[in-house]
């Protein structure tokens, strides 16, 4: 587990900021402890190097993105133990319990090759790797824990996580995403 004091100041944040351009990459779990520390379950594997750098993660409560600074983070894979500032017992922490974490679209950008998605996918091509071409994005849906890429397959509708380890490239000028569904996912979908 590594462990990181967040550190202040970064350009691209305050210009994501203004801009209001957010991505969204996980959600609050529980609390953990009695000093308001909350677990928070990230759709990728996030770098420590990109949150340290963090002055805030941005919480949406009521379609409103709140900042709250970072005091300290645990990073774990996709969890993390998030100390946020003002929030100081277990009491305040559930306040937050199951709510969407967002950050900067732009530092998001930066992290993976993926980007979060939006209607700017509808209409690619999509290929599998082993299975050759799917079909085309009608639309993008998502819920609290992930996006849904839904792609018009003979007539249905089949839905694709939009992570790893289901989409492995977007080619934005040949208009293509390239996934690798696991064996027997078209079939279970169905």
């Amino acid at each position: 587990m590594l462990n990181a004091t967040i550190q202040e100041g970064v350009a691209p944040f305050y210009t994501a900021l203004k801009k209001r351009q957010y991505g969204y990459v996980g959600f609050f779990k529980k609390p953990k402890g009695n000093s308001g520390a909350l677990v928070a379950n990230f759709l990728d594997e996030l770098s420590v190097d990109l949150l340290v750098k963090l002055p805030a993660l941005f919480v949406e409560i009521g379609h409103t993105k709140v900042p709250y600074r970072v005091q300290e983070i645990s990073l774990l894979q996709h969890q993390a133990i998030v100390q946020l500032c003002l929030i100081t017992s277990r009491t305040t922490a559930y306040a937050l319990q199951n709510l969407p974490i967002f950050i900067p679209q732009s530092l998001l950008q930066k992290e993976f090759n993926l980007i979060t998605p939006s209607g700017f996918l509808v209409g690619f091509l999509v290929k599998d790797i082993l299975l050759g071409i799917i079909g085309v994005v009608q639309a993008i849906s998502s819920n609290r824990d992930q996006y849904m890429i839904v792609v018009a397959y003979q007539n249905k509708e089949l839905l694709i996580p939009y992570g790893k380890p289901f989409i492995i490239q977007v080619d934005d000028r040949q208009k293509v995403l390239t996934t690798q569904l696991p064996e027997g996912y078209i079939e279970a979908m169905f």
